[in-house]
């Protein structure tokens, strides 16, 4: 299996720990349904997954530490959940990060600075975090940014961040 693609099913309740047993899953879409629940860290386990798609659900907890053996990861969003605890600085080892979207997530700032490595990120949104005061880190390795969309952060500040275009 490849692909799998739940959109919009009205699902409810956990995501299955055996779904991180499909060593061949390169994308998996759950948005817009009503699944809750921490996120099983067995998912950490997908090492062919390249999308990864969690908006829009009733997921809480923080993202489990084993996500950072996922290095495939190109597309990553879970906005519109109920997370806890702040960005991890695992999304370090996301190399082939293109696509990140934390919106409305649950999860409280600071901006991890290891946000500021993923060199291949072309769209970053990220806001509406949680507590007073977010501090966005320096952008400049990332040379393909195309798209920092609605960084609404309850107060906002920029360190050493090149302009964007």
């Amino acid at each position: 299996m490849v692909n799998i693609s739940l959109l919009g099913n009205r699902l409810t309740g956990p995501i299955p720990k055996e779904l991180g047993n499909i060593s061949t899953l390169v994308s998996f879409t759950v948005e817009f349904n009503q699944l809750s629940g921490v996120l099983p860290h067995e998912l950490g386990n997908l090492y062919s997954i390249e999308r990864m798609l969690l908006t829009s659900n009733k997921f809480t907890g923080e993202i489990p530490e084993r996500f950072a053996k996922l290095t495939t990861l190109k597309d990553f969003r879970i906005g519109d959940n109920n997370f806890t605890g702040t960005i991890p600085k695992l999304i370090r080892n996301w190399s082939n990060l293109n696509k990140l979207v934390i919106q409305a997530s649950g999860m409280s700032g600071p901006i991890p600075p290891e946000i500021g490595v993923l060199a291949k990120v072309s769209d970053l949104r990220i806001s509406d975090m949680n507590g007073t005061e977010t501090t966005f880190p320096p952008l400049s390795n990332m040379t393909d940014l195309k798209t920092l969309e609605r960084c609404k952060l309850q107060q906002i500040k920029w360190k050493n961040s090149r302009q964007l275009s």
